[in-house]
């Protein structure tokens, strides 16, 4: 009779307590300490920041002599990292 009461009072606890998961990633590096949450909003910031970089890539590339940058490799790297 007591292990069935014990029983009863355990799984009452657990039904009753609502026990969150933190399911999240903690990353460190040179942009500083980032934490993923998992709603995907890392992944669509990095897009939006590659996207930017690979339109001020092709720009340089593009208006290189009105930049006066000659030299600075940034229509080969345009092509390596945007293709």
């Amino acid at each position: 009779m007591r292990k069935i009461l014990i029983a009863t009072a355990a799984l009452g606890t657990l039904m009753i307590l609502d026990v969150p998961s933190f399911a999240q990633g903690i990353r460190i590096g040179p942009g500083g300490v980032d934490v993923d949450d998992g709603r995907g909003y890392r992944e669509e910031r990095d897009d939006r920041r590659y996207r930017r970089m690979c339109r001020e890539l092709r720009d340089r590339c593009e208006n290189r002599d009105l930049y006066g940058e000659e030299g600075q490799g940034n229509c080969r790297r345009y092509r390596r990292m945007c293709g």
